[in-house]
């Protein structure tokens, strides 16, 4: 199974309703392709996750790269061999960042979405990190389980699924 993580970023802003809308096409292309994932946004920036079989998760990539709504790519960490997944409740589901209050109760303050921002390298451990709690929280007032068992992996989301903190 290969994991990639990849930040991005929009070439116009769009609103949080399109952003949702976008979601949920990534959503159903992805369980197409047995696919699974989180993103988090903030200001036009993403930072996303996607697993799956490697052949799969490499043509879902590849779709994104070329997907002109997006430019300023940049692979942030990536490990092929997974033994299961690790964001399998979804096949694409999203969280919005863009309350700093989130950011000093669990990053402390001084640090905000705005970093997602920057050109610096995100480092890979904070990138999955960051991924990892918005993809506990999503999936705890959600109500379902992260790592679904005896089920297909990669429900597609439902709008109040994609929450804003």
């Amino acid at each position: 199974m290969l994991q990639v993580v990849f930040r991005s970023q929009l070439t116009k802003l769009l609103s949080y309703t399109d952003i949702q809308k976008l979601c949920l096409i990534s959503a159903r292309n992805n369980r197409k392709a047995g696919v699974t994932g989180f993103m988090v946004e903030c200001g036009g920036v993403f930072l996303t996750v996607i697993e799956g079989e490697t052949r799969e998760a490499e043509e879902t990539f590849n779709r994104i790269r070329h997907d002109s709504r997006h430019d300023h790519m940049e692979i942030v960490y990536s490990e092929n061999g997974l033994e299961r997944r690790r964001f399998g409740a979804w096949s694409m589901n999203l969280m919005f960042l863009d309350d700093d209050t989130f950011w000093q109760t669990v990053f402390g303050s001084g640090f905000s979405c705005d970093e997602l921002l920057s050109s610096r390298a995100l480092e890979p451990a904070f990138a999955l990190g960051l991924l990892a709690m918005a993809y506990q929280y999503a999936c705890a007032q959600a109500k379902i389980a992260p790592h679904p068992t005896g089920v297909r992996p990669g429900r597609i989301p439902r709008i109040g699924h994609m929450f804003r903190r």
